[in-house]
């Protein structure tokens, strides 16, 4: 199949959008940990309470105000919904962005603005999560941080302003979603762009399984964690696509003009998965962090069971009405997390309603777990459709360190296609080609190499790198480099192999030239026997260098679990949405991970980008191998709630996500 190799610009369009209200959870208490680090600055080791930036706050207004503007808006429509799709070499029922997989590349140019109504066609509450973009925080798409879940049925409006060119991507930051097939590549250009080519190709990578003989992502959840299901939303049941994870669902809406969403942190709670939903004043059952804070690799961190719904009288809460019959709690500070209220959907509810939610919530989660407990009674691989899709732990990779991963994907994709019937793209010999990797895989990292061809490394993660010669490059998940590639005459094979999953385990597609036959699907070009490229080998152009110099904060995030638990950590904490690193506006903050697991685990930051040490390139996600150490630094230059987790989706989804929180100055 060929993909055309150029793209069309969308029409500028102006359009006011719908007024919405609700308010965000913007602090919880907690203790704090100081320890003296290395420099002698303050090295904070666990989530600190106070009083945080909300989301839609001033200061969230403020720093949108400051952005560049053109002027130009591109208003755009999007739809998530179920559908059959053509994968190359079957067909599978999964769940797509519009009527394709990938979603169609969205594209517009630094300094615009981006207004896309969402609809929500699945049958589960979900999000948009604009992977890379320093945007303002309420557009972050993070459920019970930054917005509600839109629910079935409802649409949300996100507007805001793009202001750095590069090779982006969203998806869905509800459970795993993503790895249902919600994903598509956000192309921001560059006004002034400094390279010149004749052809762009859009690459995304992909491992797959959804709909594969019963196979299906909720249930590999399941699998691999023991029954408890999603830190993030509604994947825990086990139920796959026909279950909305509980009987209470999450508040949608629609954005206002400002790009303000109809936000809270109502969030529809799945079975196994207990602090989900809105917030409140009391910290009466805030979690107990308490022997979890140094452990090493391997720590025991007890598997999290999801407290019952306590007896909770709701006209203690101080509400304002956000209109007729509606509830609406402040949810800038409060937490009903910490009272175990995580499966209510306060907006538009009563107090008696809400209660009689509660109630109903307490007594299916109860048949969840006892259903849970059943399937693990029956041991791996049963209680599904589906083949176990849970890779053989003797499987290895030298260039991740150790196991390569936890899933055992049946197929891998490049643009939607298997190896089988690849995706094709044409041109003429001496054309020169930029192409932009994407890896949206979820658990899998990818050796990228073209026949015939070096690549010259140009961008990693959207930033301008010196220009450096690969002849395969690793790309973990979430990661995007973009190359540049001078075509020559004939029939090229361009392939990523899944590292350490097996040797057949590869995706391809065919940059052709000229005439001649179609790589076979077992081909194996030498560029992937040379050196491989990876990102601490690159550094940054000289425009987007770090500063050197003293951090004025050192976060210390220890990186902790094991495979036979499941139970992957920040510190030693399993994620909740209250979770607090405090950081403030205009300080130089280092995050200095330490990898204490035996998995390598690839590491996104939100909303903002760092630096590698030694001048290495500007980066939103960076590979963490095990045992290994790395400090980066970033400028908190932008406020509100923001995400640090591993962006393999089954280690965030079993708690390695916790909140970096500015603090109100």
């Amino acid at each position: 199949m060929d993909s055309p190799s150029t793209h069309s610009r969308r029409a500028v369009l102006t359009a006011g959008l719908a007024v919405a209200g609700g308010s965000l959870l913007a602090s919880s208490p907690g203790a704090a940990a100081a320890t003296p680090s290395q420099d002698g600055r303050r090295a904070d080791t666990r989530p600190r309470g106070g009083r945080y930036v909300d989301p839609r706050g001033p200061e969230v207004a403020e720093a949108e105000s400051k952005r560049a503007f053109s002027g130009r808006v591109h208003r755009l429509h999007l739809e998530a919904r179920k559908a059959r799709i053509d994968i190359g070499s079957r067909t599978v029922d999964t769940w797509v962005y519009g009527d394709r997989l990938p979603g169609e590349v969205v594209r517009v140019t630094a300094g615009d603005s981006l207004s896309m109504t969402f609809r929500n066609s699945l049958p589960q509450p979900t999000t948009l999560h604009w992977h890379g973009l320093g945007l303002r925080n309420d557009m972050d798409g993070v459920p019970d941080v930054t917005q509600r879940p839109i629910r079935p049925g409802d649409s949300f409006d996100y507007r805001f302003r793009v202001t750095q060119p590069g090779t982006y991507w969203f998806h869905p930051h509800v459970g795993v979603q993503q790895d249902h097939g919600l994903y598509a590549p956000l192309i921001i250009d560059d006004p002034k762009e400094p390279l010149e080519y004749d052809h762009e190709w859009v690459v995304v990578l992909d491992d797959w399984l959804d709909g594969v003989d019963g196979s299906d992502p909720d249930v590999v959840l399941n699998e691999l964690n023991h029954g408890r299901g999603s830190m993030h939303g509604n994947s825990g049941s086990g139920e796959g696509h026909g279950s909305d994870g509980g009987p209470a669902h999450a508040s949608g809406g629609h954005g206002e003009a400002a790009g303000h969403g109809n936000h809270g942190t109502g969030h529809d709670s799945s079975p196994g998965h207990g602090t989900s939903n809105s917030n409140s004043n009391s910290n009466s059952n805030h979690r107990d962090h308490s022997g979890h804070g140094s452990g090493s690799a391997g720590t025991a961190v007890p598997a999290w069971v999801p407290p019952a719904f306590p007896d909770v009288d709701l006209d203690r809460f101080v509400p304002h009405v956000n209109g007729p019959g509606e509830l609406g709690l402040d949810l800038a500070n409060k937490s009903l997390h910490e009272v175990g209220l995580g499966n209510l959907p306060l907006h538009g509810m009563s107090a008696t309603a809400a209660a009689a939610a509660a109630s109903a919530g307490a007594a299916s989660r109860q048949a969840a777990r006892a259903s849970r407990g059943a399937r693990r009674d029956d041991g791996p691989g049963h209680g599904h459709n589906g083949p176990s899709r849970l890779l053989k732990s003797g499987a290895r990779s030298n260039v991740l360190g150790g196991m390569p991963g936890s899933v055992n994907y049946p197929y891998h994709l490049i643009n939607g296609r298997t190896k089988t019937d690849p995706e094709g793209f044409r041109a003429r010999p001496g054309d020169r080609i930029r192409i932009r990797f994407i890896n949206a895989g979820g658990d899998t990292a990818y050796r990228v190499a073209l026949g015939g061809h070096h690549m010259t490394v140009t961008h990693t993660d959207g930033y301008p790198v010196q220009h450096a010669r690969a002849e395969q490059l690793l790309i973990g998940m979430a990661e995007r480099y973009d190359v540049l590639v001078t075509a020559k005459s004939g029939v090229f094979p361009l392939v990523a192999v899944a590292d350490g999953k097996g040797k057949d385990k590869t995706a391809l597609a065919v940059l052709r030239t000229g005439n001649g036959p179609t790589p076979e699907p077992s081909v194996h070009p030498r560029e992937l026997e040379g050196p491989l490229t990876t990102a601490d080998r690159l550094r940054a152009a000289e425009g987007v260098r770090g500063r050197s110099g003293k951090p004025d904060r050192v976060l210390t995030m220890k990186l902790m679990g094991n495979m036979e638990r499941f139970n992957w950590s920040f510190n030693g904490y399993p994620y909740t949405p209250s979770q607090r690193y405090a950081i403030e506006e205009g300080e130089r903050v280092r995050l200095v991970f330490r990898n204490r697991t035996a998995m390598w685990h690839p590491v996104h930051l939100h909303g903002h980008s760092f630096t590698l040490p030694n001048g290495g390139p500007r980066k939103d996600t960076t590979v963490m191998r095990p045992g290994q150490r790395l400090a980066v630094d970033f400028d908190a230059d932008n406020p509100g709630l923001w995400m640090l987790h591993c962006h393999n989706i089954y280690h965030s989804e079993s708690g390695m996500m916790t909140v970096l929180g500015y603090r109100r100055k």
